[in-house]
């Protein structure tokens, strides 16, 4: 580990030596909030997170697809418009950020006036800390929750609920299903168009597969919606590249807070023009800096902190510096 003592004056008029703490990796979107999680410290101790700001500390952290969760929110089996596929005896995975799990309660009071009864399903979210699970490449930390799609009868054109992950082919008909059904177009443009208008939760992105994704503009064009909400849509929706198709759900992902950021969370997807008044870009912006900053307290020597790790139990994870640099060498602090 290669530490070394300096002195920095921000904006809380402090003025104290820092130490590189032998933690966990963070990072977030600028070379300034890396610097400041490794670097800040207060009274001779490794900086840390404050313990009680609950609300700061919860949240997404690292990538879709490497992560984890930090104190989320569950979303119950169900309620007002909406139900899960699974519950969690059955494998159903319902954990996520409290923005996301908002999110689908959300969705659900949205439209249930609009289904004709027909709750929306939902699939996987994430497990109670993040990480793998079954099923799901990402998933992984809190952001990302499946939204199977509304289905029709096709012989008597009667709403129905999504039975599963039922797979829709170019002419938006089922595939391998013993009782046909088809693609609502306008039930599931409905639920689109509420992501859309859902300034709270900061979607980023609606996989979805390409030619699902041409029927659902098509039909909002000719239905005349708004536009804003059609050009945001098209936007919004994709079909992934690295992966299957999405012919089968909306695989619905949120962007990073703020916060989110300057505590190690990592964006997979744009953020938006739209986003930029409550979901700034971190870089070369003083709003996650301050983050990071008003989230600073000291840390004693030998305290754990970071992911949750049980084979790490009593390690020592703060050291005082056996090397004092006359300049500071930045690199060697960025966690590697």
């Amino acid at each position: 580990m290669r530490t070394h003592r300096s002195a920095v004056k921000g904006r809380h008029g402090w003025n104290a030596p820092l130490v590189a703490c032998h933690s966990l990796c963070v990072r977030g979107g600028t070379n300034t909030l890396v610097l400041t999680l490794t670097l800040l410290l207060l009274g001779g101790g490794c900086a840390h997170l404050r313990t009680g700001a609950d609300e700061s500390l919860s949240g997404s952290r690292g990538k879709p697809s490497n992560g984890w969760l930090s104190r989320g929110a569950r979303l119950a089996d169900r309620g007002p418009g909406y139900e899960v596929l699974r519950t969690d005896r059955e494998g159903g995975q319902h954990w996520g950020a409290s923005r996301l799990v908002a999110m689908v309660q959300r969705l659900g009071r949205a439209l249930a006036p609009r289904s004709g009864g027909v709750a929306i399903r939902v699939g996987d979210l994430s497990a109670q800390r993040g990480g793998q699970i079954p099923r799901h490449r990402s998933h992984r930390n809190g952001r990302d929750v499946d939204l199977l799609f509304f289905a029709r009868d096709e012989a008597t054109d009667v709403a129905l609920p999504a039975p599963d992950f039922v797979r829709y082919d170019r002419e938006l008909r089922s595939l391998l299903r013993r009782i046909p059904l088809r693609f609502d177009v306008a039930r599931n443009w409905d639920l689109v168009e509420a992501l859309v208008r859902d300034h709270q939760a900061g979607v980023a992105r609606i996989f979805v597969a390409e030619w699902l994704r041409v029927a659902l503009l098509d039909h909002a064009r000719e239905r005349g919606k708004d536009p804003w909400v059609i050009e945001r849509a098209a936007r919004l929706m994709l079909q992934p590249g690295d992966s299957l198709p999405h012919d089968d759900h909306f695989h619905v992902r949120l962007a990073c807070t703020v916060n989110e950021r300057a505590l190690g969370c990592i964006d997979a997807a744009p953020i938006w023009p739209w986003m930029i008044k409550d979901w700034e870009k971190g870089d070369a912006l003083p709003n996650d800096d301050d983050a990071v900053l008003d989230l600073m307290e000291p840390l004693a020597g030998g305290e754990l902190h970071g992911p949750p790790d049980p084979s790490r139990a009593g390690a020592r994870v703060c050291a005082q510096p056996k090397v004092e640099l006359a300049e500071p060498d930045f690199e060697a602090l960025v966690c590697r």
